[in-house]
């Protein structure tokens, strides 16, 4: 397994000897790096969290952040924090600001942390909520639901222009497979098909409308380039061919299991 794949792991909420047996089996897969696509812990141990997990991989380790790795803090408090980490411990790699990353199987990596913004569904009338609205800073300062979705949406337009401009770049510079890593699942196919999270109130707070419409045009305009992307958020393990050459891994997870989803 050259690269380790990691997501949702909600380390704070796992116990000390659930983590161990974490890090016991990241040993054991002998992964040259990893990959952590989101909800690592929150805010104020992710650091910590992230830290102890370079310690045990035995290359890099390329992150994204989640909705709940901000929680108890702010997007720009988490953001800056997670740049100074880089500068201090080079091999912890936040994706978007990493840039095109060559990898050593000729794949290219390139990742945006993602935010669910409403396209699907109804945002404003569904009657799920997440704790995002009041554990998050800058959500947490709009009274309104109105407000709190124009957050998310400029948040997730961000990501997608960011992740556009990744692609777009690696494709420039002669990749023909790509990997994508992110947080949100980009497309509702994502979803399993009959399950509770599969119901449209579910939509608007699972998918990033944004970051999908950009994977959906690069893949349908390159398609002699394959683009894998490694989700999470949902929980739900799942895979979702969107086009011949645009697949979705979604990963499974449970509070307080921190697990290895398999190889990247």
């Amino acid at each position: 397994m050259p690269i380790a794949w990691l997501s949702d792991l909600h380390l704070d909420r796992a116990s000390p000897a659930a983590v161990a047996r974490l890090h016991q089996t990241v040993r054991r897969t002998d992964a040259d790096s990893a990959i952590c696509t989101g909800d690592t812990s929150h805010a104020k141990r992710l650091v910590d969290d992230l830290s102890r997990l370079a310690d045990t991989v035995a290359g890099p380790l390329y992150v994204v952040l989640g909705n709940h790795d901000h929680y108890g803090d702010s997007v720009g408090a988490v953001r800056d924090a997670l740049l100074a980490l880089g500068a201090r411990r080079p091999e912890i790699r936040w994706l978007p600001p990493a840039g095109v990353v060559a990898l050593p199987d000729g794949r290219h990596l390139v990742g945006v942390d993602g935010w669910a913004d409403g396209r699907h569904g109804d945002p404003i009338g569904t009657p799920v909520t997440l704790n995002d609205d009041r554990l998050i800073a800058e959500l947490a300062a709009e009274p309104t639901r109105v407000g709190k979705l124009a957050v998310r949406k400029v948040l997730a337009d961000a990501d997608a222009a960011r992740l556009d401009t990744l692609l777009g770049r690696a494709i420039e510079d002669g990749a023909t497979e790509l990997l994508v890593a992110t947080h949100v699942p980009p497309f509702v196919e994502c979803l399993p098909a009959g399950s509770r999270i599969a119901h449209p109130h579910w939509h608007p707070l699972l998918i990033c409308g944004a970051t999908g419409e950009v994977l959906r045009r690069r893949a349908a305009r390159h398609p002699g380039v394959t683009f894998e992307v490694l989700a999470g958020h949902s929980h739900a393990r799942h895979e979702a061919q969107i086009s011949p050459n645009l697949r979705v891994r979604i990963a499974g997870a449970r509070y307080g299991e921190p697990e290895v989803q398999g190889g990247a």
